[in-house]
């Protein structure tokens, strides 16, 4: 780039120069008729001894047109060694300004090249100073702060999500290990009580291992849907029946708002495990109390709602609902059949909704208790 500058700056002297000198023998030639001459191109003067046209003239008039002539000369030579010293200096002057130039726009590129390298080495939470101008390359510089700030977050994050789930992992194991080793050492029996038990923790690896695959499944969008048009009243009523009996177990009433068909376009599957998921969320966290099931449209949207009048959310437990692995009351981790909770089941509920184009938005009801909404496309129900 210095290099480019600097021709441009020879290019822009030298026709500076050419124009100052062209300027100056235009002006010569303009003065030269109040001198006595009509040219300063003296072979074609009248003056000239070798022109047709010369007059007859005395040794006085030869001796001035020689002194002219001598003059001109002289002007013509002053003005190209100022003109070339002009532009020697103008170039030099030229050069150092594009060096500065340079030096000021390639200064900050050189940092981001550098400071991409070390991204690239593994290295995060990288920072560049912000330069002063308001131009491209200030653009640049903030969007790459942003990216690295955005990739410190993420790296966090992942580190954040192999221990939770090196955590989960680890809690039933050590169940299991010290279960057995009980057993093998005599302290306690080998009989249906302790088998159940292990049975139990065995049943929430595979559990924790399937809501995984599912999680990451429906978030890096390589599962496989099925979509086709459904009412929403039509599937809350079939799921109804499967939770009765827990519900009643756990001092939960059951009950159902859905006066007309609410048409939606969904994977019938898909959306009843994000169903079951936010229905055992409410029964694990909202027990005694009513749990209220709705469907309704709004817009171009069918909303299916599921509102319990439990304690509802705390600020700060509001805006992590649907994190992973993130439970609201560590204490109370026990779904009402007496197994442990992934804490995977908001996040898969939101990967599921969102993977089939639709929403889900967690909030506190005004009247208390929290609420879940999910939006999905409407569609038109096909008649019986």
């Amino acid at each position: 780039m210095t290099r480019t500058f600097a021709l441009l700056a020879l290019f822009a002297v030298a026709l500076t120069s050419f124009l100052t000198v062209n300027a100056a023998f235009r002006a010569l030639n303009t003065v030269a008729p109040e001198l006595g001459l009509s040219s300063l191109n003296w072979k074609n003067s009248p003056y000239s001894p070798q022109s047709p046209d010369a007059p007859v003239r005395t040794a006085q008039q030869r001796a001035d047109t020689q002194r002219w002539q001598e003059l001109g000369r002289a002007a013509g030579k002053a003005l190209w060694r100022s003109s070339l010293t002009a532009a020697f200096f103008s170039f030099l002057l030229a050069v150092v300004l594009a060096a500065i130039v340079t030096s000021q726009i390639t200064r900050p590129l050189s940092r981001l090249a550098d400071a991409a390298r070390r991204l690239e080495a593994g290295e995060r939470n990288l920072q560049l100073p912000i330069p002063p101008r308001q131009d491209e390359v200030r653009d640049l510089t903030l969007t790459f702060n942003s990216l690295t700030t955005s990739l410190g977050r993420q790296e966090a994050w992942r580190r954040g999500l192999m221990a939770d789930i090196a955590h989960d992992l680890r809690t039933p194991l050590s169940v299991l290990r010290s279960e057995i080793e009980a057993m093998q050492d005599g302290v306690n029996p080998t009989d249906d009580a302790g088998l159940l038990r292990l049975h139990g923790e065995v049943l929430l690896l595979a559990r924790l291992v399937t809501d995984l695959r599912t999680l990451s499944l429906a978030e890096s969008g390589a599962m496989d849907f099925h979509v086709q048009v459904l009412d929403a009243a039509e599937v809350l009523r079939g799921l109804l029946p499967g939770y009765q009996r827990q519900a009643a177990e756990v001092g939960v009433t059951l009950t159902l708002s859905a006066p007309v068909p609410v048409a939606l376009s969904a994977d019938p599957d898909r959306l009843m495990q994000v169903l079951h998921n936010l229905l055992s969320n409410a029964l694990r966290y909202a027990a005694p109390g009513p749990v209220e099931l709705s469907a309704y449209s709004e817009g171009q949207w069918a909303c299916l709602r599921v509102r319990d009048h439990g304690p509802g959310f705390r600020p700060d437990d509001l805006s992590r609902a649907f994190e992973r692995f993130y439970r609201a009351d560590a204490s109370r981790t026990r779904d009402p059949g007496g197994l442990r909770s992934s804490g995977l089941g908001l996040a898969i509920a939101r990967a599921l909704t969102e993977a089939q184009g639709g929403q889900i938005e967690a909030k506190n009801h005004p009247a208390g208790g929290a609420e879940f909404t999910v939006r999905l496309p409407g569609g038109e129900v096909e008649p019986g």
